[in-house]
């Protein structure tokens, strides 16, 4: 397989939910071993208490100057992102390799391939650092190894249209008019803890987390998605991941769209850090806080 592929295992394990029909196949983010009871938060893995969901606001606060959303593009290359500071980011996938350079508030991971590919960069992250982390993103490191999720603050990603436990859903299901908003091609949910709308980059599910903490202020950094063909960040060319960004571009432009209209009218300023980044075609302000 490529370093960017799931390994056989999963892709037949993928397979046979299929079968299930597409209302129920995302079971097999689950399968085998791991159970999550939302309304107690109690996760447990071969049939033993693993941990206990807790929500993102108690370790996003509310009401900050300033959270910051660091993905893995190859802009950070040459960005000075200590100037974020401590305490104010949270990282994206390849991002937690900044968490010796800054102090982040977690670690966001929705794809269990990045899991697959980069164990070790999660595993050796302090034991006092969140994770934000999708079912099968926690499967997948509990496959490996339980350790790294004990005693350890954990918040779920969870897809709102794929709901643990129950059918999928549609954006537009009664149920969740509450607290998703549609746009024109875009949504967006305003309360992350019980669901976040999935457009294909992890950042965009921290970043409605962050809008729900509400500050005064929230700045994107190493989100390009202009040079997807390019290694990330902490990568060398030889062994770049291949990015699926491309093919999904419409969709994650439309939901950071909707974001920023949602920013706008809770009064938070959205900017971009990234000097190449597509956000800036579709209005996002660049900010210049990382320029080296």
């Amino acid at each position: 397989m490529t370093r960017s592929d799931r390994p056989l295992s999963r892709k037949l394990v993928r397979l046979g939910f299929q079968v299930l029909g597409r209302a129920r196949a995302h079971r097999q983010d689950l399968w085998p071993g791991l159970a999550i009871d939302r309304a107690s938060g109690a996760v447990s893995w071969k049939g033993g208490h693993l941990l206990t969901l807790v929500p993102a606001a108690q370790f996003i606060p509310s009401g900050r100057p300033l959270l910051a959303i660091v993905g893995s593009g190859p802009s950070l290359r040459d960005q000075r992102v200590e100037a974020l500071g401590s305490g104010t980011a949270i990282l994206c996938n390849g991002a937690a390799a900044l968490a010796d350079r800054i102090r982040p508030l977690a670690v966001a991971v929705e794809d269990e391939r990045f899991v697959f590919r980069h164990h070790a960069m999660l595993a050796a992250l302090p034991c006092d650092i969140p994770l934000m982390l999708s079912p099968s993103a926690m499967r997948a490191l509990a496959e490996r190894d339980t350790g790294p999720l004990r005693d350890r603050d954990v918040a779920l990603i969870e897809n709102v249209i794929k709901p643990i436990g129950a059918a999928r859903r549609a954006l537009t299901d009664p149920e969740l008019s509450d607290f998703v908003i549609l746009g024109r091609e875009g949504a967006i949910s305003v309360a992350p803890d019980r669901g976040v709308v999935i457009t294909g980059t992890v950042a965009f599910s921290a970043l409605q987390f962050a809008l729900a903490a509400g500050p005064e202020r929230i700045l994107l950094a190493g989100i390009d998605l202009t040079n997807d063909t390019e290694p990330r960040f902490y990568e060398r060319r030889a062994d770049a991941a291949p990015s699926g960004l491309r093919s999904g571009l419409r969709r994650i432009l439309a939901g950071f769209s909707l974001a920023a209209t949602v920013a706008g009218r809770r009064g938070i300023a959205l900017d971009c850090a990234s000097p190449v980044s597509a956000l800036l075609d579709i209005g996002y302000r660049r900010d210049e806080l990382l320029n080296p």
